[in-house]
């Protein structure tokens, strides 16, 4: 996704952990000037967050580092593996077993946006929206969503799948992803395209 100076800098962020911009620019051929505009661009876009560490007397230093945003642009085996325990408890005859989990991750996720959107706001509806997406884009669903206001519909589109692995094996998260929104709007949102079925997004078209 990204090149040149900026993915240099999040690998850097990678390495280290934690960084600061005079650290940034020890460790790079790029000008303080630049490093400034991309820490503050990638914090921006939600890939670095900051701190201020304190480490003796004075004041304390400003440090970044990658959130889960960011984390999830660098390679990762998790996919592969649950595919793998998928088929393991499969050749077990575990199916039970499967389903349980995720029913219950799925029930989780539906508590952790609830509790996001009214953290959020009770009454405004779009900051709820927009709370909801920043959930989802943390999860790497890459969302856009849309408040026809004049047809009083609400429209999600999940861009990425970042269970496509699993759904090889199982097509639980695509049900239970649907459930999720039913279950945080009402029960007439439906899914209007389906990565699954071939379209390049998860589409949901929720009356509000």
């Amino acid at each position: 996704m990204f090149t040149g100076s900026k993915k240099q800098l999040l690998e850097l962020i990678k390495r280290k952990g934690t960084i600061s911009i005079d650290e940034a620019v020890e460790n790079t051929d790029l000008a303080k000037t630049t490093l400034r505009e991309h820490f503050l661009q990638l914090e921006r876009d939600g890939y670095i967050q900051r701190d201020y560490v304190r480490s003796g007397p004075g004041r304390p230093s400003l440090e970044y580092q990658l959130t889960q945003k960011g984390n999830n642009l660098f390679p990762s085996y998790e996919s592969a593996l649950i595919k793998e325990l998928l088929n393991f408890l499969k050749s077990k005859d575990d199916e039970e077993t499967i389903k349980e989990f995720f029913k219950s991750f799925w029930e989780d996720r539906v508590e952790k946006a609830r509790h996001r959107m009214d953290q959020s706001s009770e009454t405004d509806f779009e900051t709820r929206i927009e709370s909801l997406t920043h959930m989802l884009e943390e999860e790497g669903f890459m969302p856009e969503f849309n408040i026809d206001k004049e047809n009083d519909t609400l429209s999600i589109k999940e861009c990425n799948c970042p269970f496509s692995e699993v759904v090889k094996e199982t097509q639980l998260p695509c049900e239970l992803e649907a459930m999720f929104f039913k279950e945080l709007f009402n029960e007439d949102a439906e899914r209007t395209s389906h990565i699954a079925e071939g379209d390049f997004s998860c589409t949901y078209d929720i009356p509000i």
